[in-house]
């Protein structure tokens, strides 16, 4: 059973594998860690919408000066001091994931990753497109601000993404047609991770 083991750890660490080619890309694995984390999401301040931020910062109240205030779309939270991100002052992006929560006194969040608006677009909730005013409305509370036409793209490679999944499901063998779907996605977030000159 351990000689099993070690042989499993040994093929899942193996670079050479298909599924590690990207594993040196932080903003494919971070994209990873949303699909399988959410709805496991906090936002600051910049990724709320409207409405749902008024609520939750009459509930909650002022934070405390010169923190960074976090909402799980019900309730102030914090980032727990065991987390890598507990002594980060300035995120590159107004979201986060998290495996779980902790409540002792106040809401705690362990095991944080910053993900980026691309991740939440691709792999979040359902998406509310306000045309007009280029804001994006995830699961009634998260908020991007981008033009309609990328919402739209979005939305059709989600929906393709949504496919070729259930393809391959149903034919695990067979991985020829997520290649363009899935190299297109790889590229949107290689290109979001790329800084502009």
């Amino acid at each position: 059973m351990l000689r099993k083991k070690e042989n499993l750890d040994s093929w899942l660490s193996d670079s050479s594998q298909p599924f590690n080619r990207h594993s040196h890309h932080s903003s494919v694995v971070k994209a990873i860690l949303c699909a399988g984390l959410y709805p496991n999401v906090a936002a600051t301040e910049l990724g709320m919408a409207g409405a749902a931020l008024s609520n939750l910062i009459q509930s909650a109240g002022p934070s405390p000066k010169g923190s960074l205030a976090w909402y799980d779309g019900r309730r102030e939270v914090y980032i727990h001091h065991t987390s890598i991100n507990s002594s980060v002052r300035s995120f590159h992006y107004p979201f986060l994931v998290f495996l779980e929560k902790v409540e002792t006194g106040k809401v705690f969040l362990r095991d944080t990753t910053i993900v980026s608006p691309y991740s939440i677009l691709l792999f979040g909730g359902s998406i509310d497109i306000q045309h007009k005013s280029g804001v994006l409305i995830i699961d009634g509370w998260l908020k991007l601000m981008a033009p309609a036409q990328t919402a739209v793209i979005f939305k059709e490679l989600r929906s393709m993404l949504h496919s070729v999944l259930k393809s391959l499901i149903r034919n695990p063998e067979d991985t020829s047609a997520s290649n363009e779907v899935v190299s297109s996605i790889i590229h949107l977030l290689l290109q979001e991770q790329t800084p502009v000159n």
